[in-house]
């Protein structure tokens, strides 16, 4: 399609073979031009300063997988995105990889409690322009991170009490899946059932799905709002 806008996004994801997500179609629908980064299967990182902002994307891996090289490639590129003030917006994963270069440490809930479904996620008394009311995202994960020094708190809940922080207007990482639909959800559904080990059973795909049709239009309504404000955050950094 032709480009009406000269912004130019870089998004970083760990697996290919699901770009359906709200993240992707929200850009396609703004008009913004975006580029694709997949470092676990092998692709070098770009340049950062050809980018007016970047997305980090969450997945199987863990930030402590520390002998995988494109884990520590993807750290130093994170550090660049920071020094060179480009917004960088970081979901699962890639909040936990911004939180490792704010230097917070990333580990499995003490109680080895996982988050695999969609949970409420509520707003910290910081965090209300953020999140204005509690809503249910879609959550995968067992590891969360500590808030790095001088972040702000953003979002919370009772299992991993680290739901979201910012560093500024333009350095966010969330805990939780807001890009992931039906589509992407089905996706996923269907990759797990091909892995020995976490299969999840037909009764919590079921779940999974009723909970993702309910939530649809309250987390796309939240992505919109807060993409619109992040990607005027990188206008201003431009």
């Amino acid at each position: 399609m032709a480009h009406a806008n000269s912004k130019r996004f870089l998004m970083v994801k760990h697996s290919q073979g699901w770009n359906v997500d709200r993240c992707t179609t929200w850009m396609d629908k703004n008009a913004y031009q975006v580029d694709w980064c997949y470092p676990a299967c092998g692709q070098s990182f770009p340049s950062v300063n050809q980018y007016d902002g970047v997305i980090v994307f969450g997945g199987a891996p863990s930030v402590n997988d520390s002998q995988e090289h494109w884990v520590r490639d993807e750290l130093t590129f994170i550090e660049s995105c920071l020094k060179q003030d480009t917004p960088f917006f970081g979901i699962c994963l890639g909040a936990q990889m911004l939180a490792r270069v704010m230097g917070s440490s990333v580990s499995e809930h003490p109680r080895q409690l996982k988050e695999i479904g969609f949970c409420e996620v509520r707003p910290t008394a910081l965090g209300s322009a953020f999140l204005s009311q509690p809503l249910k995202f879609m959550q995968w994960h067992s590891e969360g991170f500590e808030l790095p020094s001088g972040a702000k708190h953003l979002a919370h809940n009772d299992v991993f009490a680290n739901q979201a922080f910012s560093i500024s207007e333009q350095v966010v990482g969330v805990q939780f899946h807001p890009e992931v639909n039906l589509d992407v959800l089905r996706i996923w559904h269907e990759r797990n059932k091909s892995r020995p080990t976490g299969v999840l059973d037909d009764a919590t795909r079921a779940n999974h799905i009723a909970d993702a049709i309910e939530c649809e239009q309250s987390i796309t309504n939240w992505l919109d709002g807060f993409l619109t404000t992040w990607t005027r955050s990188a206008a201003k950094a431009a």
